[in-house]
């Protein structure tokens, strides 16, 4: 060993060691810091970036409109820019004979009202596939000089997915009450949501056996799903809207009139309903699925539906339905709006009214506005007018 390198000792330094109380301090520390990082990683960034999950309650297979709408004058009619009024006296004339009775009967048509607990308005607008475009159905609504203290509306399904904002479309008809139906994708948003947050699957309600379906999971995979990354995202307030909207809506007393004019004396009852009906089933023997998907039925019965107009022995279900409508001998008839099959678009029939114009597809996004008219036939005698009238904005 060189002399140059000194020996060292164990005896010639000291032994280093923490106190009782620094032990106690840095270990209470690490406890503290523990504690945060575990609360940062599985409370705070979960809650943050992960909404918080609410159960889904039943969906109601059938709900009522809760509102009436109030007979206008003509005056008010012509201050909103409401139909033409060129087709309302030959409206008038013509059932003429049929609604006679009517015209001794219009202070009983204007008094047996529902309960004054039921709001009046001066319109009913359903507006068809928004599909998530924001900016589209702004414009629509700015187009119809929307006034929420005096209109409803209602949106026929499909309000969310595909478009570019559906969380904004959400929010807005969140925070309007703005009443709605459920569309297929709706659906399917939910059920996604009950995978990821491990909850019960979406079910239906049957309001009048008070029976509850429920509804098969997916278990295909879904990560890269538009409609499953929507239903990450959703936050509680969004979800509970989705889950409200029922799968039908009645509408009460609605237009009953030829294409060629935009309503008269004659009216239906109506219902909105997402994609269609069974023409065999009351309201409340609908499948709900049906309700949501179908675009044809099956013939040569026509008791079964498809969601695919190809399949072989398909045919509209509007078609059909409005045949067996015109067979009724009673006044028990059905007008259905509806929206989903915007592959044809445009289609107004006698008892069907399909109002999904494939805004999505760059086409419109189309509103159908119901309103009553208090008018006059060719003797001067009053009477209720129902009246309806398209309204359409390019996408």
């Amino acid at each position: 060993m060189s002399e140059s390198t000194p020996l060292i000792y164990k005896d010639d330094y000291e032994e280093f060691s923490l106190s009782k109380r620094a032990k106690i301090i840095l270990s209470t520390a690490g406890v503290i810091v523990a504690a945060a990082t575990l609360w940062l990683l599985c409370v705070f960034l979960p809650g943050k970036f992960i909404p918080e999950a609410v159960p889904l309650e039943a969906i109601s297979k059938v709900s009522e409109l809760g509102v009436r709408l109030e007979p206008l004058t003509r005056t008010r009619v012509e201050e909103l820019g409401l139909g033409d009024w060129s087709g309302v006296a030959g409206a008038i004339d013509q059932d003429e004979s049929e609604d006679s009775e009517d015209d001794d009967n219009y202070a009983e048509q204007l008094t047996s009202r529902p309960s004054k607990e039921v709001p009046g308005v001066e319109r009913l607008i359903m507006i068809g596939d928004i599909h998530g475009h924001y900016s589209e159905f702004m414009k629509l609504l700015k187009k119809l000089h929307y006034n929420p203290s005096k209109d409803h509306v209602l949106v026929l399904g499909d309000f969310i997915t595909k478009g570019p904002d559906s969380k904004k479309v959400l929010d807005f008809l969140i925070e309007n009450d703005i009443d709605c139906i459920m569309g297929n994708h709706e659906l399917y948003v939910l059920r996604y949501y009950a995978q990821y947050h491990s909850l019960r699957a979406p079910f239906f309600h049957d309001n009048e056996t008070g029976t509850f379906t429920s509804m098969a999971m997916s278990n295909s995979g879904f990560n890269d799903d538009p409609e499953f990354l929507l239903a990450k995202r959703l936050v509680p307030d969004q979800v509970k809207y989705i889950n409200k909207c029922s799968i039908i809506k009645t509408l009460g007393k609605v237009p009953l009139h030829k294409t060629k004019n935009e309503g008269g004396p004659r009216s239906t009852e109506g219902v909105a309903v997402h994609a269609g009906l069974r023409w065999d089933l009351e309201l409340n023997d609908q499948d709900p699925i049906e309700n949501l998907e179908m675009r044809s039925y099956i013939g040569p019965f026509y008791n079964k539906t498809t969601d695919d107009p190809f399949e072989d022995n398909a045919v509209s279900w509007s078609k059909i339905f409005n045949m067996k409508q015109k067979e009724k001998e009673s006044e028990d008839t059905l007008a259905v709006y509806y929206g989903h099959d915007a592959r044809r678009s445009l289609s107004l029939k006698k008892f069907t009214k399909g109002i999904d114009t494939g805004c999505d597809k760059g086409e419109y996004l189309t509103a159908m506005v119901l309103w009553n008219e208090i008018g006059e036939n060719k003797k001067g005698k009053k009477r209720v007018l129902y009246k309806e009238q398209s309204v359409q904005i390019k996408c």
